[in-house]
């Protein structure tokens, strides 16, 4: 799909869809082709029918995407998800250790509470910072795996090198709209807890605490209302600003809009997804777990060495899930993608004409 075939209707630039050729059709939601609704030989060039799609459709285009390109949806996840694991390792070990030894010292008499909070201190910054690098990793990982989808629409396959090159000048703000979706929904959250923490922390009775924990379980109820519908609203932002070439605002912008209309659909099927890759990966992982349990009790150490090794095998077990895990979320999402497009604009029709079909 060549550039110069799309030109997004606020700028007249002959660069509307950047790198990927995605961007916004030039007569805009209200003046696109209708969607081929039921058409029963719409053309597939790729890994899904150019016309809208359903759930298993969806699916089956996902695992599509796994067989046409697996060297970039493997291969890429599997060393974003390696190096994140191993940071995220190191986090938990460090905090573990400090914590395990805090609890030991205190109950041999050789410590103090306030031994323990300081542990706590030191640990949590570790945690939250290998949490904030995972979830801006994963993200920017799932950006680069749509573009790679993208393509995969139309039959065509993307190497490592052009992926790099046509993804390069769009990481920043990949990041950028990394954190604001990750420090958005962490805000969103610390506005609903507050209150009950607040009253928690300066209660001086039994009933006032009592109040401040239905407070914290209310304000915990509010976020995750809050976090679900933030996640669907904001759920087409990273396909939108890689294969539209916009910036963070308008990219939230779009996705806010496109979901428009279609929440629940949208919500049912990135949740119903999130479920069964998640189910998968506890499948794998658990196992590992348990396995690092039993061969740390084999070694005769629970200790520091036991402590590591356990969580070590554990590690081992979550990366070998997420390598798979990731790359199907992906492709579900830039999937989901397209198909708003085709039910909205009429996508399918300047898809099946970029096809050459």
């Amino acid at each position: 799909m060549g550039t110069d075939q799309w030109q997004r209707p606020d700028e007249g630039t002959p660069d509307p869809a950047g790198p990927t050729g995605w961007g916004q059709p030039q007569s805009g939601p209200t003046g696109a082709p209708p969607p081929a609704w039921g058409r029963p030989s719409a053309p597939r060039p790729g890994i899904v029918p150019l016309r809208p799609l359903g759930l298993g459709e969806i699916w089956d285009g996902a695992f599509r995407a796994f067989r046409q390109n697996p060297r970039v949806m493997v291969g890429l996840s599997a060393i974003v998800v390696v190096i994140t694991s191993v940071v995220t390792l190191i986090a938990t070990y460090v905090t573990t250790r400090d914590l395990v030894g805090a609890v030991n010292r205190l109950e041999a008499a050789d410590g103090s509470f306030d031994d323990l909070f300081s542990s706590v201190q030191r640990g949590l910054p570790l945690l939250v910072f290998s949490t904030v690098l995972q979830s801006v990793a994963v993200l920017v990982l799932n950006g680069m795996l749509i573009v790679s989808v993208s393509r995969a629409v139309l039959g065509r396959t993307i190497g490592f090198g052009e992926l790099w090159r046509t993804c390069a000048r769009r990481v920043l703000p990949l990041v950028g709209l990394s954190l604001v979706i990750t420090l958005g929904t962490l805000v969103v959250g610390a506005v609903a807890l507050a209150p009950g923490a607040l009253v928690v922390w300066q209660a001086d009775s039994t009933t006032v605490t009592g109040i401040g924990v239905a407070a914290l379980l209310l304000g915990l109820l509010a976020w995750l209302v809050a976090g679900a519908f933030l996640w669907v609203k904001w759920s087409m932002a990273t396909p939108a600003m890689l294969l539209e070439d916009l910036g963070i605002r308008a990219a939230l912008t779009r996705s806010y809009r496109l979901t428009a209309r279609t929440f629940w659909r949208t919500f049912g099927i990135l949740l119903l997804t999130a479920v069964v890759v998640y189910a998968v990966v506890a499948a794998v992982s658990v196992p590992f777990s348990a396995v690092g349990q039993v061969v740390a009790v084999a070694v005769g150490d629970t200790g520091t060495w036991g402590l590591a090794l356990s969580q070590t095998i554990s590690t081992l077990g979550s990366v070998i899930g997420s390598v798979v895990a990731y790359p199907f979320l992906a492709s579900v999402t830039a999937l989901v993608y397209v198909d708003l497009r085709m039910r909205r604009e009429g996508l399918d029709v300047e898809l099946h004409r970029a096809s050459g079909q």
